[in-house]
């Protein structure tokens, strides 16, 4: 397979209308898989890549350009994506640019998470390996998967779990729906997927419920909360168009797993769905995330997707984990 046909350069200075689409090309893609932008979201990215507000690369042509690539800072962390368009050599100009961004790294940033689009399965596994061979990085695979919502769920309409009664999402304080999603992340394939601390777990509950992944499902999102009043599990709900909504927040208690309470708030939720219009529903899980996908695969979930992070991780002290109430 045929290398890039120039090196990345940065975007800064990239005529804002070739720029305006390729984001455009990355919308789309974007939105073929269920993720959720704003209406400004292309020209805002275009915008800040131009001025350099965000730190971005690009291949191919100045004018014409076929590949970008861009993260946003957190303490600590990075969240970058890679998107390309047909070319000579995709899968060559998605390495490149991942390399831009690990490169370009500042040190006080540990880690890197790189989503793309663009590639296809094959293309997808040759960057994989080629990146594997950096010191720091590996991957972490996901499918979507999707499910009809249809009425006649035998499961939908059973009462919830004994012991446990069903509770409006609202109910429960913020501060709690983020505890127990810290802790319930803690050990797993996913776990500091998206959060490094509680008070960012928190801030990413906040714009979920806000409606800033999708507008937010409260008649499909809910709680369980057991005889003792302890919380025990929740589940949020979002609309990714106008038939078919995503969950987005599946957290059962450790200490309560295998009591059917995820099992549960899915079906549940469904039959919510169902009544609200909704044809379809979708979520995402990690490959190595082998329980949830033996529950989703028992309840009729099937994938429909694929994608792959790549992460870069730079040698360095473990970021610390907060207990819950700490």
């Amino acid at each position: 397979m045929s290398g890039p046909t120039d090196p990345p350069r940065p975007a800064r200075g990239v005529p804002v209308p070739a720029l305006l689409e390729l984001i455009q090309h990355l919308r789309r893609a974007l939105l073929a898989r269920g993720e959720f932008l704003g209406p400004s979201w292309v020209e805002e990215a275009a915008r800040d890549l131009h001025d350099a507000r965000i730190p971005g690369w690009v291949t191919g042509p100045v004018t014409a350009p076929t590949g970008v690539a861009f993260y946003s800072l957190r303490p600590h962390r990075a969240y970058g994506h890679v998107h390309v368009d047909p070319s000579p050599s995709p899968a060559a100009d998605a390495e490149a640019l991942a390399l831009a961004l690990i490169d370009s790294l500042p040190p006080p940033i540990l880690r890197l998470d790189i989503g793309t689009t663009g590639l296809g399965p094959e293309e997808d596994s040759v960057v994989t390996g080629r990146l594997a061979a950096r010191p720091g990085v590996s991957s972490l695979h996901r499918f979507a998967l999707e499910r009809a919502v249809r009425p006649a769920d035998p499961a939908a309409a059973t009462p919830a779990p004994r012991g446990f009664a069903l509770h409006a999402i609202g109910e429960i304080p913020m501060e709690s729906l983020a505890q127990l999603d810290w802790l319930a992340f803690r050990g797993t394939p996913d776990e500091s997927l998206v959060a490094d601390s509680l008070e960012e777990d928190r801030r990413i509950l906040e714009e979920i419920v806000g409606g800033e992944l999708g507008r937010f499902i409260e008649e499909a999102s809910a709680a369980l909360v057991d005889d003792e009043g302890r919380f025990a599990a929740f589940l949020l709900t979002a609309e990714q168009s106008a038939r078919r909504a995503v969950f987005l927040d599946l957290v059962v208690h450790p200490a309560m797993r295998g009591r059917g309470l995820g099992r549960f708030l899915l079906t549940w939720s469904m039959r919510a769905l169902f009544a609200l219009g909704y044809d379809d529903v979708r979520l995402w899980v990690t490959a190595a995330n082998a329980p949830a996908r033996r529950l989703y695969d028992a309840i009729g979930f099937r994938p429909v997707l694929e994608a792959s992070i790549y992460r870069f991780e730079r040698p360095g002290p473990p970021t610390p984990h907060p207990q819950p109430g700490a």
